[in-house]
C-alpha cells in the first residue's frame, strides 16, 4: 500500500517525504518516533452514524478528543460510533492504526464516505499520515493533501468541535 500511495502522489506532482519506522499504533507513539518540526500530527477515525449505515472519515489533531455528538451534528446526525475492524477492511482496506485519508484510494466504486477534517489540520502548513501502513509516514504540505482530496473528488467538511 505504501507504493500505491507514493505512486499516486507522484503522479499528481505532490511533493512529500516518506519516513520509515517501527510499527506504531497510536498517534502518541507516532509523535514520539516521528517528530517533524512544523508538522501537524493527526489521527484518523472511521465512524458511522448510529442510526444509519452512513460512514465518515474524521481527521483531528493527534491530541484532540473526538466529540462524537459535535462531529455528527455537521452532517445532521445525532451521534457517531466507531466502525468495526471488519468494516474498516471492507470499505477502506486498512486495519486500525493504519487509517488515513490515503485509504480513500481503496474505496470501492461508489465509495462515498465524506471527510470531516478539523480546521486546525486543514489550516496547518504541513501534515503527516500513514500511507495505510503503520511502518511508514508521509509528510506533505497541507496544500498537497488538498490536491490529493480534490483529485479523488472527495467531499470535505471542515469542522471545529
Amino acid at each position: 500500500m505504501i507504493d500505491k500511495v507514493t505512486r499516486y502522489l507522484q503522479s499528481l506532482g505532490i511533493p512529500f517525504e516518506l519516513l520509515r519506522h517501527p510499527a506504531v499504533v497510536t498517534t502518541e507513539e507516532s509523535r514520539q518516533i516521528i517528530h517533524v518540526e512544523g508538522c501537524m500530527s493527526c489521527k484518523s477515525l472511521y465512524v458511522k452514524d448510529k442510526k444509519s449505515d452512513n460512514f465518515y472519515l474524521v481527521v483531528l489533531p493527534f491530541d484532540k478528543r473526538a466529540n462524537m455528538r459535535g462531529l455528527a451534528s455537521y452532517v445532521g446526525c445525532a451521534k457517531f460510533e466507531f466502525a468495526t475492524e471488519q468494516k474498516l477492511l471492507e470499505d477502506l482496506g486498512v486495519h486500525r492504526g493504519s487509517v488515513s485519508p490515503f485509504a480513500f484510494l481503496n474505496e470501492h466504486d461508489g465509495g462515498n464516505a465524506p471527510l470531516l477534517i478539523d480546521e486546525a489540520v486543514w489550516n496547518a502548513p504541513k501534515v503527516k499520515f500513514h500511507p495505510c501502513d503503520n511502518t511508514a509516514t508521509v509528510v506533505l504540505e497541507t496544500s498537497g493533501l488538498k490536491k490529493f482530496l480534490q483529485s479523488i473528488n472527495k467531499k470535505v467538511i471542515v469542522v471545529n468541535c
